[in-house]
Formats: structure tokens, sequence, C-alpha cells
């Protein structure tokens, strides 16, 4: 017998259910007896998608959302019925059930059920009823869902737009440096990005960042980091000081757990130098024209959100930059970049790239890089953000 709930009480809440309203009272007390008493809190998960179905439950008290790809399907209050459909077809469940609020329900095992279903006709005729009303709601629902989804599309579609729209230029000439660079999503909105800042006293500084994963959470830091990048510069264009800007925005999106690897570099190519930090970033490239040497700018601290680290914290590291000079940053979109088989691109094939096209443009030096990529993946579906930026000194 279930405890918490009166006896009494709790018959005649089974007598008015849908399913078991056509059901003998002797049944129905009989049944009563091997129901067991389930409690959640809000926010609870009951059963996830693409679980066995094990059991049947009669929602008591409460609110129950059933959502599938994280989207609300319906919900269920006082006298529905919820798992019922995989108990009936033995398939997984083909949603999530979740408390919207605290929900007291009565679970009627798999078993037990299924034997009380073979036995009594009017549990049966009960079922059937009870299914021809939710097919009639879910029909309802589907269309719903389905107009939900399109304005969902929509609204993604507008975000990709304006997030293509907030990139710089794919070229740009300043203070005898070229600068090509791109950026393709794998999805409607992305976590990559680059920038370029241009200082009047021939600085240009380039910045690249890889939130993790896609998506609107993503891209809506992609935004915020853009505008405190542009706002950063200025006051400083300091790598230490831009690298912490970066790390104070991330802070104000770290209750969804956000991380970023980032690698912001200053050229000051009248001096014939470049600063560099790099938060946990895939290592830059830096080619040296003089000597056709390949140089990784290895990360020099961890990637931004995984630690609580000051302004003076951040590492910087400065090297010669001298004409032709060819630095290539990029994400990981590059190197993972997998062929059919699941093979990746890897960073050797990228710097055979760099050393065959260095002394090309940037432009075609970026060019080059991108068609080997694509040539690599052939027709195997992209599923990383990808960024390329190439840098040559002249």
């Amino acid at each position: 017998m279930i405890q918490g709930i009166d006896v009494s009480d709790r018959l005649h809440f089974l007598r008015t259910t849908e399913l078991l309203a056509a059901v003998p009272a002797a049944l129905v007390a009989s049944i009563d007896t091997r129901l067991k008493e389930v409690t959640l809190a809000m926010g609870d998960v009951l059963f996830d998608e693409g679980e066995e179905g094990d059991a049947v439950y009669l929602v008591v008290e409460g609110r129950l959302r059933l959502e599938s790809a994280g989207m609300t399907l319906i919900h269920r209050e006082r006298g529905d019925c919820v798992g019922e459909i995989a108990l009936i077809d033995e398939e997984p469940r083909s949603a999530a059930a979740v408390a919207d609020t605290p929900v007291t329900l009565l679970r009627w095992e798999r078993r037990d059920f299924q034997e009380t279903l073979d036995q009594d006709p009017e549990v049966a005729r009960g079922i059937f009823k009870m299914l021809t009303g939710k097919l009639r709601e879910d029909v309802k629902s589907t269309v719903r869902l389905e107009r939900e989804r399109e304005r969902w599309r929509q609204d993604l579609d507008r975000a990709r737009e304006i997030q293509q729209g907030m990139l710089p230029s794919e070229r740009l000439l300043a203070n005898g440096l070229e600068l090509a660079g791109m950026c393709s999503q794998a999805s409607e909105v992305g976590g990559d990005f680059y920038d370029y800042l241009v200082r009047d006293d021939d600085a240009v500084g380039l910045i690249v960042g890889d939130v993790t994963g896609h998506g609107f959470y993503a891209g809506l830091f992609v935004a915020m980091a853009k505008s405190c990048l542009h706002t950063q510069a200025r006051l400083s264009f300091d790598p230490r000081e831009v690298m912490a800007a970066m790390r104070r925005t991330l802070g104000l999106s770290l209750q969804r757990r956000l991380l970023m690897s980032s690698c912001y570099v200053l050229f000051e190519p009248r001096s014939r130098c470049l600063h560099y930090s790099n938060a946990g970033h895939p290592y830059p490239y830096l080619y040296r024209a003089a000597d056709r040497s390949m140089r990784r700018l290895e990360a020099l601290d961890p990637i931004l959100g995984a630690l609580e680290v000051g302004t003076a914290c951040y590492a910087v590291q400065s090297l010669s930059w001298e004409p032709g000079d060819v630095l290539v940053m990029y994400t990981d979109g590059v190197t993972e970049a997998r062929d059919v088989d699941g093979g990746m691109f890897e960073h050797d094939a990228l710097e055979a790239c760099i050393a065959e096209a260095s002394g090309e443009s940037a432009q075609t030096i970026k060019n080059q890089i991108l068609a080997a990529v694509m040539a690599h993946v052939g027709d195997s579906m992209q599923d990383d953000d990808l960024t390329l930026v190439v840098v040559k000194a002249h």
C-alpha cells in the first residue's frame, strides 16, 4: 500500500482517471496495492528520451513537461498518464519527462501493467480511449511545435546574418601588413571569431577565439567578446590587458560554464616585432622567410574560464617580425577537419601548406590552405566551426 496519500483519496483519484474510470472498483483496489508513490522536486527528470520504458506513471499532483531535443512538446497534470506508449510498443521513450513543479506520481511497473492489460478488457478499453484523445492532442501539439521550430529557425538565420556581419573584412592592408581571414560556422550560429585592431602609430592587433561548443549561447558570447575587444582597444592594445578583458567578459557567462581559447597578437612592423598571448589556443605558426624555418607559438596560459587569474598573470612573448614572414592563426576546425573515414587534416598537412605557399600573398596562402582542407574533407559533413587568418609582413 502506498504511503503518504490518504487511502480514500487515492482510490477516488484512481477511479476518476481516464485510464481506470471504467474498471470495476475491486480491480482498482487491487491495482492500487501494487502502485508505488514517486515524488519529484521541480527540475527533476522522471525519465530521459531514449530510455527503456519500464513503468507507466499517473500524475497525482503537480505538472510534468514532455520534451524532445530541448523543446517542450506537451504538459501532463493531475489525472494524466505518462509513459504508457513505451510499454505498449516496447520501443524506447520518445521524449523526456521533467518536473515543472513539485510532482507526486503513482508508478505502475511494466510487468504488472501488461498482465493487467491482458486480463481485463476494461483496462484495455481505457487505454484505447486515452490514446485516441492523446492522438488528437498530439496532432495539435505537432502543428504548434512545427510553428515554433520555424520561428526558431528564422531567428537563428537572422542571428547568423548578424554574426557574419560582425566579422571584419576578409582582407586588410595596414601598416606594412597584409591580413586575410575567413570564418565558417558548422551550425547556424558559431563560437569562432577573429578580429583586427588598427592603431594609428603603425600597430595592428589580431585576435582569434573559439568558444566551447556552438549555438545560441556561444554566438551570444562572440558578440559580447567583439564589443569588449573594441572597447578595450580605446584604452590599450597591450596583450595582457586585452586577454584580461576577454576573461572578464567570459566571467559574465560562467553560469553557462563557457570556456574560450584565445590568441592575441600585437604587430609593431616599424620596430619589426610582434608580441603574443595565447590562452589554451591551438598554436599559430610563424614562418621565417630568411631561413625558411617554422615556429609554433605555444599556449602560454590555460584556456580562458578555467582559472581565475589577474591581469599581471597573463604571459606575453615577444619575437622578431621581418619582411616576408608569415603568421598563420586558426581554430581546431582546421587541423581536426575529418575525411569520410574520420581521418583528421593534422598539423603536418597544415605546415606543408604554409611552407609551400609562403612566397605568395596572405590571401593566396589562406586560399591554398582552405583548398587543401576542403579537398581532405571531401563529402563529409563539417562538424566544427573553422576559422583561418594569415598575416604577411611587407
